[in-house]
């Protein structure tokens, strides 16, 4: 037992330590927000669980996990039970990352990438929602890891092969991102064919697995493809349906606002230099060489990057958060851009202050990183992005709505449990209008949408439609004459107001008397 202990990576052990925090503190806090709820499994009646998956625009994995915990938990109340597979994939990613890199590079390239890839604010966000990414990327990095396994070590030769396509194929039943692996998983398997060739029969036959695993899903889900799926699909692609500015770089900045967007730059730029010294020819940079294996694996890293930056920059009108498929293989050119500022500092300074220098200025870097990870995602006493956050000396801006915001993971309190209670309390109204998105009202409010019907007007303080005004005429109407008869109240703040209303238009409203 003690021998197994000694064999653990404290380094790996400190970043799987501060991954697990992130991930799962206070994960039951929020509400389900942005696209979690359309994860649930809730078919319609009569609807049987294959036909649910091909009615949807994703993969079918989340899918499955949430059709299994339907069973531990029917209508989805505990919500930290719900996302907790999530966070656990997302934890296991961030194991797995490491582990990649560590055997594609070495261990301090594997322990400064891996410290980026657990404070990242999308990959945080993604491990405490219900939804797809934290699951698409762990077997995305899991099947880059077996396929690595496979050309490094003997005993996973064959293992390796088989479970690398297994896993690969999982990822892209998670969602079609994991396609974007191919450029550093055709590399490693190159590599392997060029040390393997009497196995080539295990790469059909793990080729055709995992072919089997795709279109058993994708053929019925192909041919079944409704229009609003393909409208969906051209309107990301082209962004006609979309009014408002979309910017790869602002969305980064509202995940990690202060001073992480320079960091990351900084790191990048070093780490391409310092790739770039690889095809000098000058005695002097002797000391910052790879060896030649350790240069064409950075390089097949850096077409990992390539293939989904191109893609969703050039050729993808609003990628969003897909952005991380091009974040995930860059932290690794930013672990080479600490390393070698640390080659740098060692080789002008003697070693005692070298060594403290250098880790006086990584400690300081981790520690900025990780505690303003904390208070994003996390710390919910401020509710960022909805409302400003003090953090340090420094506030975090509110977003401007002219961007196209795709925003989860953060904390955000509004008791949808409470409403829903509430609107239960009074069978007699039928129909309620509100300011928040429809798609989670129309989850916890049964009732029809409509403002000349309604009865209940839901005004919610912040919501995520980013509406914070009451745009119905008869709700700001009756909203400046009567009180609520709910209100849900957090430090002496309304952030929900639910008022009664009388049937009809403005004009009926007025004409009885109210």
């Amino acid at each position: 037992m003690f021998s197994y202990f000694k064999k653990v990576s404290l380094p790996l052990l400190s970043i799987l330590l501060l991954s697990t925090f992130l991930r799962l503190y206070n994960l039951g806090y929020s509400d389900y927000q942005g696209d979690e709820i359309k994860a649930l499994y809730y078919p319609d009646p009569g609807q049987n669980f294959f036909s649910f998956l091909m009615d949807q625009r994703k993969g079918p994995l989340q899918f499955f996990v949430t059709y299994l915990l339907k069973f531990i938990n029917a209508d989805y109340t505990n919500r930290f039970l719900i996302r907790l597979p999530f966070a656990i994939a997302g934890i296991v990613a961030v194991w797995a990352f490491y582990k990649l890199v560590q055997k594609l590079t070495n261990e301090r390239v594997a322990f400064y990438a891996s410290f980026f890839f657990a404070t990242n604010g999308f990959l945080i966000a993604f491990s405490r929602i219900v939804q797809y990414q934290s699951l698409a990327i762990v077997f995305m990095i899991l099947s880059l890891y077996m396929f690595v396994l496979a050309w490094k070590e003997d005993k996973f030769k064959i293992s390796g092969i088989y479970l690398g396509f297994i896993f690969w194929a999982i990822s892209l039943l998670s969602h079609y991102d994991g396609v974007f692996i191919a450029p550093l998983a055709l590399y490693v398997l190159f590599k392997w064919w060029k040390e393997n060739k009497s196995l080539l029969k295990h790469l059909i036959i793990s080729l055709a697995i995992s072919g089997a695993m795709l279109l058993a899903f994708y053929v019925p889900f192909v041919l079944t493809l409704s229009q609003a799926t393909k409208d969906y699909w051209m309107g990301r692609v082209t962004g006609s349906a979309n009014t408002k500015l979309s910017s790869s770089k602002y969305l980064f900045v509202v995940y990690q606002p202060i001073y992480v967007v320079h960091i990351y730059t900084a790191l990048l730029a070093l780490g391409a230099f310092f790739l770039s010294l690889q095809f000098i020819r000058f005695k002097k940079l002797e000391p910052f060489k790879f060896s030649s294996g350790f240069r064409n694996t950075v390089i097949a890293v850096v077409a990992w990057m390539a293939l989904p930056a191109i893609f969703m920059e050039k050729l993808i009108s609003i990628p969003g958060t897909h952005i991380y498929t091009y974040i995930i293989p860059l932290m690794v050119i930013m672990g080479l851009g600490v390393l070698f500022i640390e080659k740098v500092i060692f080789k002008v300074l003697p070693k005692l202050p070298a060594y403290i220098i250098f880790m006086l200025g990584i400690f300081a870097i981790f520690m900025f990183v990780s505690a303003q990870a904390y208070a994003i995602f996390d710390d919910h006493s401020q509710e960022y992005p909805w409302t400003q956050e003090k953090f340090l000396i420094w506030n975090f801006p509110e977003p401007t709505p002219v961007y196209n915001l795709s925003l989860f993971g953060f904390p955000y309190y509004r008791n949808w449990d409470g409403i829903k209670s509430f609107v239960a309390s009074h069978p007699e109204v039928t129909a309620y209008t509100t300011n928040e998105r429809e798609a989670i009202t129309r989850y916890f409010i049964p009732l029809q949408k409509d403002g000349t019907l309604a009865g209940f007007y839901v005004y919610i303080n912040n919501p995520q439609s980013h509406t914070d005004i009451i745009s119905s005429d008869k709700a700001f109407y009756w909203a400046s004459k009567y009180d609520p008869v709910y209100t849900f109240s957090r430090d002496g703040v309304a952030m929900v107001r639910i008022y009664q209303m009388k049937t009809g238009t403005l004009a009926e409203v007025k004409d009885q008397g109210f």
